[in-house]
């Protein structure tokens, strides 16, 4: 109960940013929280640190997504690797990497792969079709992208978390589907956090937050002080002036 009572508190310090920030409290977003599960994170998930890390996102999903829910999703290497774990509230929020992602989801201490999992989020959010289909295959090889069902659309926003680089040989394919949806026009943010107090400089995931625009980026040295934050420092991290202007268009 007291969990339930400090998210709703931050929802409504997260409100109020927003609204100073001149976000219009009609603004909704689907949210999207994904969590790396490659073997080198898998210290901060069995001491707690990624489930308070989602705990103090959930907020974020109160406050501008529909349905009050965020949606996790885990990755590692390899298309079955991107799974979808279900959706996370107040009343489901403590503990919940313990409690629903170690030791079982596919890929777990894998290795990491971006593309996959961003491709099942567009395919989430009603941007690219779920399945391919012989005749999706057929569309494609005539030139054709086939294009979703309009209605199905949701404009949405990826928490995408990762405590390493991407594997180089995945950086062509992520940056082809991040390609293909600023092309289409999809109404997705993708706010990549690199979260890792050793020696990795992230600097694919800097790479693409620069050239894309609707891609941030933050890196977080201290994961263990990150969730220890206050809610207007969390916020003041999260809410970059790209995010804020994405919100508002």
């Amino acid at each position: 109960m007291t969990l339930q009572l400090d998210l709703r508190k931050s929802a409504d310090k997260l409100r109020l940013s927003l609204d100073k920030a001149g976000v219009a409290p009609d603004i909704k977003a689907e949210l999207i929280f994904d969590i790396d599960v490659s073997g080198s994170f898998e210290h901060e998930h069995e001491e707690g640190t990624t489930s308070k890390l989602i705990a103090r996102l959930v907020p974020y999903g109160m406050v501008l997504d529909p349905d009050g829910k965020m949606d996790v999703f885990t990755f590692a290497n390899g298309r079955a690797s991107a799974h979808h774990v279900g959706t996370v509230t107040p009343d489901d929020a403590d503990d919940y990497i313990l409690r629903k992602v170690i030791d079982r989801v596919p890929g777990w201490k894998g290795g990491t792969e971006y593309s996959h999992v961003l491709e099942r989020n567009l395919q989430h959010f009603g941007w690219l079709e779920r399945d391919e289909t012989f005749g999706s295959i057929v569309s494609r090889f005539f030139g054709f992208e086939p294009t979703p069902d309009q209605s199905s659309k949701k404009r949405s926003i990826v928490i995408f978390v990762t405590d390493g680089e991407n594997d180089p040989a995945d950086h062509a394919r992520t940056i082809s589907i991040l390609e293909a949806s600023e092309r289409r026009g999809d109404q997705v943010y993708f706010l990549f956090m690199g979260a890792c107090e050793h020696d990795v400089d992230f600097k694919f995931l800097r790479t693409i937050a620069s050239r894309f625009k609707n891609t941030g980026v933050v890196i977080v040295r201290d994961l263990d002080g990150f969730v220890d934050l206050s809610d207007d420092e969390i916020n003041a991290q999260l809410l970059g002036p790209e995010l804020l202007d994405w919100l508002r268009s």
